[in-house]
This record gives structure tokens, sequence and C-alpha cells, in this order.
């Protein structure tokens, strides 16, 4: 990727986070958490949560894996778990509370890294990540068996099979949770079973053999007595080039070795370079994690499977070759074009589809904008009737009267239009088609009729609400406390009415809050002045001073010719 501009601080600061997890998903070193400290401190001013706990969870991963510093990773991870619980990116919640339960779990703090590792088990469900879900119960039984609660244990591990299995990750997963699960039986003195689920693990990573498996096997021959086995599985475990693997290895084949004496000087060789790794592995910070490498494939074996592979006859099997390749290139062809068919044909049908739902979806909004100005029409011929003899007012009010009807002839046409297109389309709708679209305009009805009816509701409950009944019938000047009462009313009947307000409108003052309360009640001008203890031409200037103050903050996406009563009236 090329840098951004550091100018542009969203695309570079998000270039900053992908960098840095590009780094860490590739096992790169992070030299310094800088990338992740710039991405980390642009998004803690923005409003977006995914991102924020995507930078808490990578610089994490920097302090506890090149720090080595737990209790400052475990407060990123924790400031991460936050903020992904407001998003839907169920995978990085299941990494960020699984990175949670690794440091508690190393720790042995049991009963805390069980509730995070079965918060990672829940979030992988929601993201349907099946080696997730496997991981999670893996975990999940890992913190069972450090309690040790060992029956649990190996019900979650066998779970975590299960699932792993159903993923097909032979290579990476099942072996690791197979040999996971051998050490717990090992533990019990089960070592029987122990082989079983070790030597499956072998098996199943064949291609990638892991040293860590033939430690665990090695380890379960030599509790089994059958020392010619485990000095073989013990010796190629001492190969590898974990020193957390090979150190455990060493220490291993002492204890095989030490009580044959005929081994015994060999016994020592094995415990001097247990004591030589012993002393690497005190060197290494605490905390630090060593990744296993993985074994090379066998050349050896793959050669020998292609040297087998002889040719008895050239010029048949090369003839056979020919004839199916013409066969298969006949089938290919045949496919394609019938494929390119199948996908015309689909591609026409969602066009359709999609353009029937626009129509539709603009007929009901048409219609419901219809309906609402209609109301506002009969709304503002009223307060034209209350506001009689204040030219002014009456004179704006006129003019947004003139403005909806002439909207709603507008829109009418614009639907008459729509519906005859519709009609176009709907001659080669299919069944499908024709039961999505009637359910939509079901759907889009029954918004419209929640819509009114919230409308309804509302008017309806004023007559009971005190504060707003008197202030309506018996409009006099108002104390702050009955402002108050006023306001808090409001907020609840119109959700949160002058909080929204405040919020969108920073410049707004009490007097401009409770002008808009008293638009939102459709309060007449002249009652307004008597509330407000002020002529009508003042509250005239007052509502011009409000609209200008949000097409200020609003721009262009203020239609300049609505009336303020109406914005209020629908905010």
């Amino acid at each position: 990727m090329t840098p951004p501009k550091v100018t542009d601080k969203y695309q570079y600061a998000t270039w900053c986070l992908l960098v840095s997890q590009a780094k860490i998903k590739n096992y790169v070193e992070l030299e310094s958490d800088s990338l992740i400290s710039i991405g980390y401190k642009y998004f803690q001013q923005k409003e977006n949560p995914q991102r924020k706990a995507l930078a808490g969870y990578l610089e994490g991963i920097y302090y506890n894996d090149e720090k080595h510093d737990a209790e400052t990773a475990l407060k990123c991870y924790l400031e991460a778990a936050t903020e992904i619980e407001k998003t839907e990116d169920y995978q990085l919640a299941h990494l960020i509370h699984a990175e949670i339960g690794h440091i508690y779990a190393y720790r042995s703090l049991v009963d805390y890294a069980t509730s995070a590792y079965q918060k990672a088990y829940d979030f992988a469900k929601l993201s349907n990540n099946k080696r997730y879900i496997a991981l999670s119960l893996s975990y999940i039984g890992r913190a069972y068996s450090i309690k040790p609660d060992m029956d649990k244990a190996i019900d979650y591990y066998e779970a975590a099979i299960k699932i792993a299995k159903e993923a097909d990750d032979k290579q990476l997963l099942t072996p690791g949770i197979l040999n996971e699960l051998a050490s717990v039986h090992v533990r019990i003195q089960n070592n029987k079973q122990a082989l079983i689920y070790a030597l499956e693990a072998l098996h199943t990573n064949k291609e990638n053999e892991s040293l860590q498996n033939y430690l665990t096997v090695g380890n379960i021959y030599r509790q089994l007595k059958i020392n010619d086995s485990a000095q073989y599985y013990l010796d190629r475990a001492a190969t590898s080039d974990n020193i957390y693997t090979a150190c455990g290895a060493y220490q291993s084949l002492y204890y095989l070795n030490r009580t044959i004496p005929q081994n015994y000087a060999k016994a020592m060789t094995y415990c001097d370079k247990f004591y030589t790794y012993i002393d690497s592995i005190t060197k290494i910070k605490h905390g630090k994690e060593i990744i296993a490498m993985k074994e090379k494939y066998d050349h050896e074996k793959l050669l020998n499977e292609k040297k087998t592979l002889q040719i008895e006859n050239e010029q048949i099997i090369r003839n056979n070759l020919y004839i199916l390749l013409f066969i298969v290139i006949v089938i290919a062809c045949l496919i394609f074009l019938y494929q390119r068919k199948l996908i015309q044909k689909e591609r026409t049908i969602q066009m359709q589809e999609e353009q029937l739902r626009i129509y539709s979806l603009q007929i009901h909004e048409n219609e419901m904008q219809m309906a609402q100005n209609r109301v506002h029409i009969m709304q503002l011929s009223e307060q034209l009737a209350a506001n009689e003899g204040l030219h002014e007012t009456m004179m704006e009010q006129q003019n947004g009267l003139n403005e909806l009807k002439k909207r709603n002839e507008n829109l009418q046409k614009e639907t008459i239009l729509l519906q005859q297109n519709m009609a176009e389309y709907s001659q080669n709708m299919q069944g499908k088609l024709k039961t999505q679209l009637t359910s939509f305009d079901a759907i889009a009805e029954e918004n419209s009729r929640l819509r009114n009816r919230e409308e309804f509701l509302c008017k309806l409950l004023i007559p009971y609400i005190k504060p707003l009944d008197s202030l309506i019938k018996s409009p006099k000047q108002l104390t702050i406390v009955q402002w108050a009462e006023v306001e808090e009313n409001i907020n609840k009947l119109y959700n949160n009415f002058t909080l929204r307000l405040k919020e969108q409108f920073p410049s707004f003052t009490n007097n401009d809050l409770q002008v808009c309360c008293l638009i939102k009640l459709r309060i007449s001008v002249s009652n307004m002045a008597e509330i407000l203890n002020i002529s009508p031409a003042s509250v005239s200037k007052r509502k011009q001073r409000i609209k200008e103050q949000i097409i200020k903050e609003l721009g262009d996406s203020f239609d300049k010719s609505q009336l303020i009563d109406i914005w209020i009236w629908e905010y």
C-alpha cells in the first residue's frame, strides 16, 4: 500500500493500523508502537468504535508480545473490549477476549480466564467462524485443566476437536487441540488414552509434523515404560528449533536413561543440554511466547513417491490424456455458456426487483409526505386563523401554506409517473418478485400506520400532562421551574426533543429552546408572545433567528423555503 499523505488524517491513521495489523499477522516484530499510537490517538477523538477497538487490540499485542508488559497490555485489551461491544465485528471481539483470557490463564487466574474465554466463545459463535469456535472451546478446556477440573476440560477439548474436524482444519487446529487433550489425560494417569490422542494428532498433521507432538508421544511412552519408542520420539523432539520443546525433550531423555547403568554417560549429556536450554530460557524476559516452528515437508518421501509412478505405456497414457483434455474442454465450454446464461437471467431479475423496490419505496415516501403535508396545511390554516391581525406572521404562514400545496401537487404527479413505470415492470414480473413486492408494500404501509399512530398518541397524551395542557389552554408567562417541567415533559413525549436540539445545535440559547418547545406544541404566535412576555413581532424575529442558525449548521441540506414551524414539527 502506498502511504497516504499525513495531511489526510483519517486515511493516514487507518493506514497506520492496517500496516501494524499486517505485521502482527505475519509475525513481523514491531520495533515500536509509533504507528499504532498514531491510529489510536486519532480514532480516540472520533466516534468509530471499531477502529478504537482495533487500535486497542494492536496496542495490547505490542505491549504483551514485544514489551512483555502484561499490565499495560491488559488495560489496552479491556479498553478494546468496551469499544467492540458497540459494533458487530464479532471476529475482532473474539480475538480481544481470547487475548484477555490468555493473560489471566498464564497467571493461573482461572475464574477470570474462564469468563474471558467464555466471551470469546460467544463472539465466535456469533461470527459463525468454526475455527474460532473450536479455538474458544479449547481455551475453556485449558482453563479447566489449570483449575483443575479434568472432566470438564476433557468435555470442552472433545467438543473443540469435533468442531475443528468439521472446519477441516487438519494441519493447524485439530492436532494442537488433540495434543492438549493428550496432556490432560497424562495428568490423570490415563496414559493409554493419552497415547491414542497424541498419535492421532501426529497422524493428522503428518505432512507438517510438529515436534511438540513428538515430545508428548515420547513422554507418554516413557510413562508406559516403552523405552525404545520413547527414545525415538524424544530424540526427534530434541531437534526442535523451539527451545521449550527441546528443553523438555532433553529433560525427559535424562529421566529415561539415568536408571540404565550403561546409559548413564548419555544421561549426563542430556542433563547438560537440558541445563544449557534452561539457561537460555531464564534469560528470556518473562511472558514472551515463542511460536513453535513447523517442520518442512518430507522431501525424501515425496521424491520416493514420484519414483514409484512409472509409466508402463507412455503412448496410451498420452492419447488418453488428449481425449480426456478434449472432453474437459467441451464440458467446460458448455458449463461456461450455461452459467453465463444463468447469470444474465439472474442479473435481469435482480435489476427488475431492485427497480420495483425503488419505485415502491418512492411511492410510499411520497404518500407519507403528502399525508404529512396535508396535516401541516390544516395546522397552518388553524394558526392563520389564530394569528389574524399579525400581518408579518400571516404572510409567512400563507407562503408556507402555498408552498406545501405546490409540493403536494408535484408529489402527486411524480407518484402517477412511478406507478406507470411499475406497471410496465410488473408485466414481466415472476411470482417470486410479486410476492416480495407485496410483502414490501405491506411493511411500508405498516410503517406509515405506526408513524400516524405515534403522532395521534402524542396529541392524545397532551391533555393528560398538566404542565403542557395548562400552557396550551391558559397561556401565561412561566417561571424557571415551570419551564423546566415543560421541557421535561416535552422530552418524554417527543424523544428527548430539547436534548437532541441542544446536541445538534450547540449555539441555541435557553430562549431559543423555549421558542422551539412552543412551536412543537403548535401554540400560535400571539399566545407565544403572551407566554414569553414579548411582542408578536419579536416572536417572529426569534423564529427567523433560529432558522438562520439551523441553516448555518445544516447548510444545503436545509430547504430555505421551508417554514421553521414545519421543520420543528417533524424533528
